[in-house]
């Protein structure tokens, strides 16, 4: 009877294992529930490698394939987590920031004060490109002066702006700030959404690189979305409605990241130059989003794995972690470093940095 339990346990497990490992490879637009998977690896793993060692007493014939699983498994939890700091002491020819900076936060109070916090964070990072999300800038730089601050602290060459919302007073939107001379800008902004990215084309010496800023589908997530009721009165409808009211909210911005990043994998997959690329995308690693971007023409590489350390996270959420913010790049770069700032304005994104060589 053991025995029986002990094989229907395990085929659950595994077939959850092969369920999450291939979510990342399902359009989110097709099935959303598929877009939940993910979180599920990391106990799913545990969970695995547990009923292996069983099995390894029970016979060790079967705890072999399910060694093979768990293999793959922990190769795909590898985006999620690096064991170790791997960075590296060459010295590096520039420095990549990407920074969500929540519109510098003239949306929060001391609106003046956190803007004076985060145009410091940025320019004490001493970054040649600068990519910042949720970018805001006034009518009146005088009003609330950001870029034209960072431009002239940075000593950049240019500074490239796309409005995706308006303000009273404002714009906001993606920016970008760079040390290099830019001899081409795109923008796709999506529909019906304050989200969208955009290129620049720079030159680096001789050689022209691509250098893409990425805003993917916002959740949309309110603090009262995340108040759970206490009441201890059956299931809590209460409570019931706000989880079903979450899973909504997350799996239709999942399933709009989707179509959002294949169009931008689009434009990759064409792209003719070297490639940069630094964004918000709202979505973890381990998601089609990510793989999309990863595996898209010449396939580009996640900073946070190459040289990370710890769970890379640039978010939190009821204390619990996440990494949505990333830096990618061609083969023609190599990363040295990869670095968290420990900074965060109005509990929101971290930003992040890497050192680069070419």
């Amino acid at each position: 009877m053991w025995r029986k339990i002990l094989w229907i346990l395990t085929g659950l497990v595994a077939l959850t294992m092969m369920l999450c490992i291939v979510s990342v490879y399902v359009s989110p637009a097709s099935a959303k529930w598929m877009s939940l998977m993910p979180f599920a690896l990391k106990y799913v793993l545990i969970g695995l490698a547990t009923l292996m060692i069983v099995w390894i007493f029970v016979n060790y014939k079967v705890a072999i394939p399910i060694a093979v699983l768990v293999f793959v498994g922990f190769k795909y939890f590898s985006h999620e987590y690096s064991i170790r700091d791997k960075s590296l002491d060459d010295k590096a020819d520039f420095r990549v920031m990407s920074y969500n900076v929540k519109c510098f936060g003239i949306l929060d109070k001391n609106s003046n004060i956190l803007r004076e916090k985060v145009l410091e964070t940025i320019s004490v990072t001493d970054a040649d490109i600068v990519c910042l999300q949720e970018a805001y800038w006034a009518d009146k730089p005088s009003d609330f002066p950001t870029l034209d601050v960072l431009s002239k602290n940075l000593n950049a060459k240019s500074v490239q702006k796309v409005r995706l919302t308006n303000f009273n007073y404002g714009g906001g939107g993606l920016a970008i700030v760079s040390r290099y001379k830019v001899i081409n800008q795109y923008l796709h902004p999506f529909d019906s959404t304050a989200n969208g990215f955009m290129y620049v084309d720079i030159l680096m010496d001789e050689d022209t690189v691509r250098l893409y800023n990425c805003h993917l589908q916002s959740i949309m997530i309110t603090d009262s979305d995340l108040e759970m009721s206490s009441r201890h009165e059956g299931l809590n409808r209460e409570n019931k409605d706000k989880a079903m009211n979450l899973y909504s909210k997350f799996s239709e911005a999942s399933a709009r990241r989707a179509v959002q990043v294949d169009t931008l994998v689009a434009t990759l997959d064409t792209c003719p130059y070297p490639v940069l690329l630094c964004g918000d995308f709202n979505d973890v690693p381990l998601s089609y989003a990510c793989f999309q971007v990863l595996a898209s023409g010449e396939r580009l590489h996640d900073t946070f794995m190459e040289r990370g350390e710890g769970s890379g996270r640039t978010f939190s959420v009821m204390g619990v972690d996440f990494r949505i913010d990333y830096i990618m790049h061609s083969n023609l770069f190599k990363c040295l470093r990869h670095k968290v700032i420990e900074f965060n304005i109005a509990n929101d994104h971290y930003p992040v940095a890497a050192d680069f060589k070419r």
